[in-house]
Parts: C-alpha cells; structure tokens; sequence
C-alpha cells in the first residue's frame, strides 16, 4: 500500500477493494472481497475481509477446465474468471451481482457490511491514533468520535 500512496501523494487517502476465490477445503470454494485503506499521512494501513460466500461448484470446475495445463499462474489460480463462466453459461444473470440468484444475498449487501467495518476500524485508528497537532484537529477528531 506504500505503493498506493507514492503515486498519489503522501496526503492521500487510498481505498481498494477486490475479489478473490479461495478452495477453504477440498470441493468447496468461496469468494470473499478484501477492502483496504492505506492513509499514509496517519500512518493507517487496515485490510479487512467479507464473510466467504460460497462459489457453486461446477462453476469453479468450469473455470479449471478453461485453463491449459501449461497456464504459468494455475498455482494460484484460473486463466478464466467465474464471472466469465457465469456470463458465458447463464447469460440472463447480471454479473455484477451474481451473488443474489446463487447464494440469497446481494453483492452489495455483502460489500455494504466490509465497507462499513473498514470505516468503523479507520475511524477507531485515526481517533486513537492522531493526536492534535494543530488547532482545528481537536475539534475534527471530536466531530469524527460524534459519527
């Protein structure tokens, strides 16, 4: 997250957000998103994780079989996305929320609940960690506790 904040500037705030698959035991895959802020002013670098959701089965076998035997990331993962495997094979279902019509609960739920969980942790940290140093902050740090 260093990174982050040398292209953007050592005031910046930076957020990020991602999806990945993981095999939590052997057949069963989920997806889970991984949110971060990196605030290098404050010296803030948190990531936090959604609950797993689980990825249906054949969707990840699918997305094996996609992937030559000779794909030089195959350790790590698959040379076609689920996402891909969901628009080629069920291509009524908006994959921008996939999640709704296999798991019950929509992508947005499920990043609306990271999301929120990252700001509460931010906020803990910047307001225990950022003493005022100039005036002004006093009264800010008291605004962001008030939230």
């Amino acid at each position: 997250s260093r990174g982050i904040n040398a292209e953007y500037g050592e005031t910046s705030v930076a957020v990020a957000v991602e999806s990945f698959i993981n095999e939590i035991v052997a057949g069963t895959w989920v997806e889970q998103y991984c949110m971060l802020v990196s605030d290098a002013r404050h010296e803030i670098d948190l990531h936090v994780f959604s609950q797993p959701v689980n990825v249906p089965t054949e969707l990840t076998i699918r997305s094996k079989e996609a992937t030559p035997a000779e794909y030089a990331l195959r350790s790590s993962g698959y040379a076609k996305s689920v996402i891909e495997v969901i628009s080629e094979t069920f291509p009524d279902v908006n994959i921008k929320d996939w999640y709704t019509p296999f798991v019950g609960v929509s992508n947005r739920q499920v990043l609306g609940l990271v999301a929120q969980l990252l700001v509460a942790l931010y906020l803990q940290k910047l307001v225990n960690t950022v003493p005022p140093t100039k005036e002004g902050d006093e009264e800010e740090l008291d605004s962001i506790k008030r939230t």
